[in-house]
């Protein structure tokens, strides 16, 4: 379950000179409360489900709210790259992992050919009831763990359930 504020404030108040930016904040982009234990997950195989405005049926077993997320995302993508007709089928994003609780492991989003314009790895968050990719939850690094614990990210969502502390690689706890 998800850690509140109060219970991380509690737990971390014998170290009075950790830094308060140190201790992720029960914010508005942290994702509502759930049982994880009732979560559906969908997982693609291989490198993952290729989408593009052509091929949105790739997702079908994911929610219809994620797929709506998904056309306006990849139209954005289009027409912020070329909106010229010949370049519709650039936009591209890969799919990896889906959960019915908010989060979802994007293993590549971007332009691509016929149009390319390069891409990167995104892990995008249902806050509100909508979906979104936050600009800090997309990358071609190692995520910064701070980063993924103030959004709440489960390890399952994490590539190979890493990240970056600052120092070195290390293993994602959540």
């Amino acid at each position: 379950m998800r850690r509140t504020a109060t219970v991380l404030l509690s737990l971390l108040a014998p170290l009075a000179l950790v830094p308060v930016a140190l201790v992720p904040a029960a914010t508005a982009d942290a994702a509502p409360t759930v049982d994880r234990a009732t979560v559906r997950t969908v997982t693609y195989p291989h490198f993952g489900a290729e989408v593009t405005l052509d091929h949105l049926d790739r997702i079908d077993d994911t929610s219809p709210a994620f797929q709506r997320f998904v056309e306006r995302r990849l139209t954005r993508l289009w027409h912020q790259n070329d909106p010229r007709e010949r370049c519709r089928t650039a936009a591209t994003m890969i799919v990896k992992r889906w959960r019915s609780d908010g989060y979802a492991f994007i293993s590549d989003m971007g332009n691509f050919a016929p149009c390319p314009d390069g891409g990167y790895v995104q892990i995008a968050v249902r806050t509100d009831g909508r979906w979104r990719t936050p600009v800090r939850l997309g990358t071609q690094e190692v995520y910064g763990c701070r980063v993924l614990e103030r959004f709440d990210v489960p390890a399952a969502i994490v590539p190979d359930r890493t990240c970056y502390d600052g120092k070195s690689v290390v293993s994602y706890p959540r």
